[in-house]
C-alpha cells in the first residue's frame, strides 16, 4: 500500500496508556465491521469487489462517451458526485469531453452558466440519485431533459442519458421507460460511501482515468487493513482523533500543500460531517489548502484557540518540477532560491508548518502518499471511509445515517408545496 500515517505529533498531547486503550477499542470495532453480515445494508462499500459492479458495462459506455461527447454533465449532489469530482479535478485527462457538474446547487445563476456551455455541443449526461428524491439533481435533470428533448431525437437521447440509481427505484423506472442506460447504485451503500461503486467509477472512466488502478489502490488498502487489523492507518487515525476529541479538540482541519486535493477535502468534509455530527456531538470538519491558506488561516492555526487538530495529506513525489533560475541583475531579493526546485520549496514550507503548528499546541496527524495517482486516491478513500465508520462507532453515533439532513428536507419540501 502506498499510503501511510504518522500520529506521533498528536500522541505527544495524549496519555500513552489512553492511546493504547483507544487503539485496542478501534481495532476491535474494525474486526466487528469485517465480521458483520450487514443486516442493516450499510456496509456494501467495505469490500471493493462487491461495490465495483458492472465494470465491463461501465468501461464500454465510458469509451462511447469519450468518443462522441464534447460535454459530459455529471448530475448529483454530495456523495453522488464528490468522490468522482475529486479524482477528476486532480487527474482528469485533457483528451476527453469537458466535464460539467450540475445537480449540486439551487442557484439560478449557476444553472444558467452551465446550460450556456451546452449550446451546439455534443452532450451526454449522467444523473446520479440513489432513490431519485433529492431536489437538486431531480430538478436539474428536468432542465437538462427539456434542453435535450429540443436538441435530440428520442433515440439519440436514449444513448446520451445515463442514470445511476438503486434497483427498483424511480430512476430505474425512468430508464426503462425511455431506454436510457442504467447503472446500479448498490442498495447497501450510502452516498458518501459510494466511491468504489458505479457512482464514482463511471464518471472517472469518462474522464479517462484508469479505474483498474484506482480499484487496485482500494483493494491494497482493504487487504492491508484486514491483515493488520490491530494497527493500520484507519485504526490509528480513528483512535487518535477520538481521543483528541475526548480531550476537547473538537475542530479538525484537513490540509494539503497540493491544490490537487481541493475537491478531495470537500469529499472528506462531507464524509465526516455527515457521519459524526449527531446528538450534539462530533468533530467539526474543515479544510485548507496551503500555502495559500496560511496567509488567511495561518495566524489562527498558530495562535488561536487550542481546540484544533490538523490532519495533513503529504506527497512523497509530486512528479512535477519547476526550477528557479538565476537572475541576480533584477535585484528582487530572492537570490537565495537560485537553482532550487519548487518541489523542495513546497516541502520546506510543509515541514516548517507542521513543526510550527505542533509547537504552537496543535496536534498534527500526517498521512503520506507516494504520489497523486488513481491508486493512491483509491487507498485514501478506503482508509478514510473505514476510519470514519470506526470513529463514529467510538463516539457512540451511527456513522451511516443522516437524519439531520432529512429534517431540513422535510421543512423545505413543505414550503415548496410537496405532498
Amino acid at each position: 500500500m502506498k499510503v501511510d500515517v504518522s500520529t506521533s505529533k498528536s500522541e505527544i498531547f495524549l496519555n500513552p496508556d489512553s492511546v493504547n486503550e483507544k487503539l485496542k477499542k478501534a481495532a476491535a470495532l474494525l474486526k466487528e465491521l469485517y465480521r458483520d453480515e450487514d443486516g442493516n445494508k450499510v456496509l456494501g462499500w467495505l469490500h471493493a469487489e462487491a461495490a465495483a459492479v458492472q465494470l465491463d458495462r461501465i468501461k464500454a459506455k465510458a469509451e462511447e462517451v469519450r468518443q462522441r461527447a464534447e460535454v459530459f454533465v455529471l448530475v448529483g449532489v454530495g456523495g453522488s458526485n464528490q468522490a468522482a469530482r475529486a479524482v477528476i479535478e486532480a487527474l482528469g485527462k485533457e483528451d476527453g469531453p469537458r466535464i460539467l457538474y450540475m445537480g449540486n446547487t439551487l442557484s439560478p445563476h449557476y444553472i444558467n452558466q452551465m446550460m450556456g456551455q451546452l449550446k451546439d455541443k455534443s452532450v451526454y449526461i449522467n444523473v446520479v440519485a440513489k432513490n431519485f428524491e433529492t431536489l437538486e439533481p431531480g430538478s436539474h435533470f428536468r432542465i437538462l431533459r427539456n434542453y435535450m428533448e429540443e436538441t435530440y431525437s428520442r433515440e439519440e437521447m436514449a444513448d446520451r442519458v445515463i442514470l445511476t440509481g438503486t434497483n427498483g427505484s424511480k430512476s430505474e423506472e425512468i430508464a426503462k421507460e425511455n431506454g436510457y442506460t442504467f447503472f446500479t447504485f448498490p442498495e447497501a451503500i450510502g452516498g458518501r460511501y459510494s466511491a468504489f461503486s458505479p457512482v464514482g467509477l463511471f464518471p472517472m472512466a469518462v474522464a479517462g482515468l484508469d479505474i483498474d488502478k484506482y480499484l487496485k489502490g482500494v483493494s491494497l488498502a482493504e487487504a492491508y487493513c484486514m491483515e493488520h487489523a490491530d494497527r493500520n492507518p484507519a485504526v490509528q487515525y480513528a483512535a487518535v482523533r477520538n481521543l483528541l476529541y475526548e480531550n476537547n479538540y473538537n475542530i479538525e482541519v484537513l490540509t494539503a500543500f497540493e491544490p490537487q486535493y481541493t475537491y478531495f477535502s470537500k469529499w472528506w468534509i462531507q464524509l465526516f460531517g455527515e457521519s459524526e455530527g449527531k446528538n450534539k456531538m462530533g468533530i467539526f470538519p474543515s479544510a485548507a489548502i496551503y500555502s495559500e491558506d496560511l496567509h488567511s488561516l495561518g495566524q489562527y492555526m498558530q495562535d488561536g484557540r487550542r481546540n484544533l487538530l490538523e490532519t495533513f495529506i503529504k506527497i512523497k513525489n509530486t512528479n512535477a518540477s519547476v526550477i528557479v533560475k538565476e537572475d541576480r541583475s533584477f535585484g528582487d531579493g530572492f537570490d537565495y532560491l537560485e537553482n532550487m526546485d519548487f518541489a523542495a520549496i513546497n516541502k520546506a514550507a510543509e515541514k516548517a508548518t507542521i513543526e510550527a503548528h505542533c509547537k504552537g499546541g496543535v496536534p498534527c496527524i500526517e498521512f503520506e502518499a507516494d504520489e497523486i495517482s488513481e491508486e493512491t486516491f483509491g487507498s485514501l478513500y478506503y482508509i478514510f471511509m473505514l476510519s470514519c465508520a470506526i470513529s463514529g462507532l467510538l463516539m457512540g453515533v451511527n456513522p451511516f445515517d443522516q437524519e439531520g439532513v432529512e429534517e431540513y428536507k422535510r421543512s423545505m419540501f413543505k414550503d415548496l408545496g410537496k405532498n
